[in-house]
């Protein structure tokens, strides 16, 4: 049982609210790109995709590692499908880029769903507190994502990590949070399944920590309004 008097949660969203698997490195996961990018002039293969992808993903990171000030800097997945494509001598646009990353994201999905009983507890959270997600995701498709959920409007403010170029457990990410909204420590938990990034970026911020192995749901979160 966590009985805190907590006027604000912190949610992590994937594999804390939603229950999800993917596989990116599936040539089944790839072939709507394939035919996106022959739609631009752009000729690959599944096998040649999933290579160029790990490859690009490590170069993009690399190079963030070496010119940003964030201990974990975080990619933006939209810049890895323009180098995928310049590396088979082509181009995308930025529109072009977030499609390609929308239609990967969507073919490499195996399982999508909210954990029993999340809806029932945001609504009851939300009576008394206030609720925000801060997830190490993509936007391109993240939104989406929480859209698709049907959780969206439950809460007050949502960071994703690919729009702030750092990623939990970095002390910079939990304070673009902190800072846009006015929150205080003592007021705020933090709710995840990851107890390298959630757990140490919350505890290191000086948070308290649920840890949400099997998702929130599973575990009894009760909130006392602080006067």
């Amino acid at each position: 049982m966590y009985n805190y008097g907590m006027k604000n949660f912190v949610f992590d969203f994937y594999n804390t609210l939603v229950d999800i698997r993917t596989d990116e490195h599936s040539e089944q996961s790839w072939q709507g790109v394939v035919e996106f990018l022959a739609e631009r002039g752009i000729e690959s293969d599944p096998k040649r995709l999933i290579e160029l992808y790990d490859e690009c993903w490590a170069s993009h990171l690399d190079e963030l590692k070496s010119t940003t000030k964030y201990a974990y800097p975080e990619g933006d997945i939209t810049e890895v499908y323009k180098r995928m494509a310049a590396a088979l001598g082509g181009t995308l646009t930025d529109k072009d880029a977030v499609l390609c990353a929308k239609i990967a994201r969507k073919d490499s999905i195996r399982k999508f769903d909210l954990f029993d009983g999340t809806l029932p507890l945001l609504k009851t959270l939300r009576r008394n507190a206030r609720l925000y997600i801060l997830s190490n995701a993509q936007s391109a498709f993240t939104m989406d994502e929480i859209e698709a959920a049907g959780i969206a409007d439950l809460f007050d403010g949502i960071m994703l990590s690919s729009d702030y170029g750092c990623r939990k457990p970095d002390k910079e990410f939990f304070d673009c949070l902190f800072k846009k909204y006015k929150l205080k420590r003592l007021d705020t938990v933090m709710v995840g399944d990851d107890i390298e990034s959630d757990g140490k970026g919350a505890t290191a911020y000086g948070l308290r920590y649920v840890y949400a192995g099997g998702g929130a749901a599973a575990h009894r979160i009760e909130i006392i309004t602080l006067a």
